[in-house]
């Protein structure tokens, strides 16, 4: 079996044979497109053909394609179907001159595709018999590929080389604290591979030592949004790939939209916040909360926040005002029964809180308790 031992450079090209890889992303059976540097160099203004010829070597047929722009359409499905793709695959197209492309289907393991050529599905039997044709090529795989979530480039994670993914990444099946590395694939399948670290105070992944080169590659600057989908099994290497435009817009837009009160979303170490109780808590009957988390994170004008708990029942609390000198604000009524839920309702006793936004509206979740000699960590 054929594998691709590094998914890491820049996609394979000769001058008689020119190639590039394509990660398949969700949305892939409508269409794929061809990446801009390889269309412009090897296809736009050097023919006028409106269709492509796709071959592999699992099947004596040539697939005919219909060419839009850069788009594979009318045909493509025809053959993702035929050849059982799926997403996380990274397929090679090789150009053999005048629009005919050799086509090399890759598993997320980065290993060669295997077909029996008795066994490849005909297009008669796609519609007729699909739970059979399932098992024809391939074992079904267990990779998880549904979790798409927006990252923004900050000063921040750029000069720490470091992107915490979120929380409710950790819940993936693509990834496993056994899997120390990661590969990040851009929309033209150029794949960089970084540092993949589990931080346990949070239960969160973050990757480093190599998003910075990612980003200067791909000419991201600070402020930059990208969509990334995130690709495994939790065996292999695990993919995050950044989604197109079109097939993200919505996600993009909210996340935008969000901005506005979120401070950029900042670094996300800002996410966390170490509270302990206090006799002043319980005197007030008010949690105040850090200014400096609340700043940072742009919690301005909100006039309320919720409050989830470690088993996922959720409070809707009043964010209060604590004297108008200093325009402190904390959480009024309800906090004591979510620090009551959490068995951490004594005084001196830190525990960890995460912030997410669920559009506008901040959440705060609980994380764990903290012992005391990792509280400076």
């Amino acid at each position: 079996m054929n594998c691709l031992n590094s998914m890491a450079n820049p996609p394979l090209e000769s001058p008689t044979n020119p190639h590039f890889f394509q990660p398949l992303l969700p949305g892939f059976h409508t269409h794929l497109t061809i990446p801009v540097a390889f269309f412009s160099k090897h296809i736009e203004g050097k023919n006028k053909q409106k269709t492509a010829k796709l071959r592999s070597d699992a099947s004596d047929k040539t697939w005919e394609v219909t060419l839009d722009g850069r788009r594979l359409t009318r045909g493509w499905k025809d053959f993702a179907t035929a050849h059982d793709l799926r997403i996380g695959d990274v397929i090679i197209f090789k150009h053999e001159g005048d629009m005919v492309f050799n086509v090399t289907p890759f598993g997320p393991s980065c290993c060669e595709i295997q077909y029996e050529q008795s066994h490849l599905i005909k297009e008669e039997e796609i519609d007729n018999n699909d739970d059979d044709n399932e098992n024809h090529c391939r074992t079904k795989s267990s990779f998880s590929f549904d979790y798409c979530f927006v990252e923004q480039v900050t000063a921040s994670n750029l000069r720490l080389d470091t992107l915490d993914l979120p929380v409710e990444a950790a819940s993936s099946n693509a990834l496993n604290k056994r899997c120390h590395e990661m590969i990040v694939v851009n929309k033209e399948g150029n794949s960089w591979t970084v540092s993949l670290k589990f931080r346990e105070s949070s239960g969160s992944y973050y990757i480093r030592g190599g998003w910075r080169r990612f980003c200067r590659d791909n000419r991201r600057k600070i402020g930059d949004l990208m969509v990334f989908n995130l690709v495994g099994d939790g065996k292999t290497s695990p993919m995050i790939c950044i989604c197109p435009e079109e097939e993200c817009s919505e996600l993009v837009r909210k996340t935008k939209r969000r901005s506005k009160w979120v401070a950029s979303s900042s670094s996300r170490r800002n996410r966390f916040v170490t509270i302990s109780l206090t006799r002043y808590n319980f005197r007030s009957s008010k949690l105040i909360l850090p200014a400096t988390f609340m700043k940072i994170n742009g919690i301005k004008k909100q006039n309320e926040i919720i409050l989830m708990d470690k088993h996922g029942v959720r409070w809707v609390t009043k964010l209060v005002k604590d004297g108008s000198k200093y325009g402190k604000r904390g959480l009024g009524k309800g906090w004591k029964d979510f620090c009551e839920a959490n068995d951490v309702l004594k005084i001196g006793e830190p525990f960890l809180l995460e912030l997410v936004w669920e559009d506008t509206l901040p959440v705060l979740k609980f994380c764990s308790k903290v012992k005391v000699e990792t509280i400076c960590d």
